[in-house]
């Protein structure tokens, strides 16, 4: 009884939190232009430190991004993390 249990559970969190292949867009409306060309700017820097700060200020404004638009910045957050695994600040 407890492994059937168990294994609903395990199914239910893995839908939870899996995504598809495709990642989620980036509203860039929600941002004033200069966020993105900064954010674009420093991965073709490979300039971590830059990515690192602004997925720290996105974090930060996320409760006051979702009052204004209606939406976190947890797509711009994610959007900032893959441009940090492609700069390879993770390796």
């Amino acid at each position: 009884m407890w492994l059937f249990i168990a294994g609903v559970l395990n199914v239910s969190i893995s839908a939870c939190f899996s995504s598809s292949n495709e990642p989620r867009r980036v509203d860039w409306e929600n941002y004033a232009p200069v966020v993105r060309t900064r954010i674009d700017d420093s991965i073709a820097a490979k300039d971590c430190r830059g990515l690192q700060a602004e997925f720290d200020v996105a974090e930060q404004n996320s409760r006051t991004q979702r009052s204004r638009t209606g939406d976190g910045n947890a797509d711009l957050m994610g959007y900032i993390d893959r441009g940090m695994r492609e700069a390879g600040c993770y390796d």
